[in-house]
């Protein structure tokens, strides 16, 4: 059964026995609910006189020994919240995956006008701007969706700079997206953080490896630089402030976003550490260093430092054949040592010489641009998406 059947079960009680409402909610269940399902007030105010059930609320009731005492707390708070409230904040965020930013209090978002008796462990606030596209459709406990988790979060959070950690820390574990924080935070209405929290989603997603390989391209073709490959570590959409770009034929590596000393690599491989910064703000040093490395690098009979860079050919064969070239052998070793190859895709706004192709991080969770993204990283004016 899925959780849309669940959840359209959960909120119909009067369809199912009151045990079955209970399972379906971590063995809790409102007053009111089991009444509607065939209980009497007498068999509930037995049960708890017992000590069978629990009533951590006026009108809630636990009727499960053991269980998660966690999820528990979470549903008893929720019915107590009464009908359209949501699970919130850190509290919902934790059910979707988000690690490292766990509350011991139980947030719970209500309606503007409610007031509900404070319990121990819980938080209620009111919430005027919750639309139904600030809620999980299909997932129990009714809860926000992650976006608006974090960027609630955010908000409530104590200090500023531990605001931008947590949005940079939900980015960097793939809990959001940068497009996803913006869309909540457009339909959040007045927050006091509304600036740094889109201050660092702007800083975030010019840290990308789609954005920086776009970056790293521009600089190629403005330096007349040979067109490197990109490789990428993680998700394209990232903030992970890395990128790594192969030089096959001159067996270099550019790693940017890697701190420490120029490297040598076996098999006369150099490696040239840049700051992730250092392409936007000193793009002629980034150039500089690329083509000394080049210079320093160039096997005998290749082309100089400005030519189209073929890349390393794709080995055909597999590990270990006879007569893998030794090339193929060291762009073997040079993708499995670092990460997922970044594709270029074909785009129409290149004049530069990378032969009609548009630099895009690719990953396994990569999709294609879509054509307004694609345009505005082109240099065209960008047509935005329609509704």
């Amino acid at each position: 059964m899925n959780n849309s059947h669940r959840l359209t079960m959960a909120l119909s009680p009067g369809r199912l026995s009151w045990r079955e409402i209970a399972d379906l909610q971590s063995g809790v269940i409102s007053e009111h609910d089991a009444i509607i399902a065939g209980l009497t007030r007498a068999d509930i105010r037995a049960q708890v006189l017992a000590g069978t059930w629990r009533q951590p609320a006026r009108g809630v009731l636990i009727t499960a020994v053991g269980g998660q005492p966690r999820l528990q707390q979470a549903w008893a708070a929720l019915l107590a919240g009464g009908r359209g409230a949501v699970l919130g904040g850190a509290t919902a965020a934790a059910l979707d995956g988000l690690t490292g930013h766990d509350d011991d209090v139980v947030t719970v978002l209500i309606p503007p006008e409610r007031r509900c008796a404070p319990m121990p462990g819980v938080a209620f606030r009111r919430s005027s701007r919750l639309s139904a596209a600030d809620i999980h459709r299909t997932r129990l406990p009714p809860r926000t969706v992650p976006a608006r988790s974090v960027v609630d979060m955010a908000e409530w959070s104590g200090e500023r700079e531990q605001a931008r950690a947590l949005i940079v820390d939900a980015l960097r574990q793939g809990f959001v997206t940068v497009d996803t924080m913006r869309r909540a935070m457009a339909g959040r209405g007045p927050i006091t953080r509304r600036t740094l929290i889109g201050d660092t989603l702007d800083d975030a997603a010019r840290r990308t490896p789609r954005m920086l390989a776009r970056l790293y391209r521009q600089i190629e073709l403005a330096f007349a630089l040979p067109a490197g490959r990109a490789l990428a570590a993680d998700s394209a959409d990232a903030p992970t402030g890395r990128l790594d770009v192969w030089y096959g034929p001159w067996r270099l590596l550019v790693r940017i976003g890697q701190s420490g000393p120029h490297q040598a690599r076996p098999a006369g491989r150099l490696v040239l550490a840049i700051p992730t910064e250092r392409l936007w703000q000193a793009p002629e040093e980034v150039a500089a260093l690329v083509t000394a490395g080049l210079g320093s690098q160039a096997p005998a009979g290749s082309a100089a430092p400005g030519a189209s860079d073929p890349g390393p050919p794709e080995p055909a064969a597999g590990p270990g054949t006879p007569g893998e070239t030794d090339e193929q052998d060291e762009w073997r070793e040079t993708r499995r040592e670092w990460h997922e190859l970044v594709r270029d895709e074909p785009g129409e706004g290149d004049q530069g010489g990378g032969g009609g192709q548009l630099p895009a991080v690719a990953s396994r969770q990569m999709r294609e641009l879509p054509p307004w993204e694609a345009e505005r990283a082109a240099g065209q004016r960008p047509v935005p998406p329609t509704a």
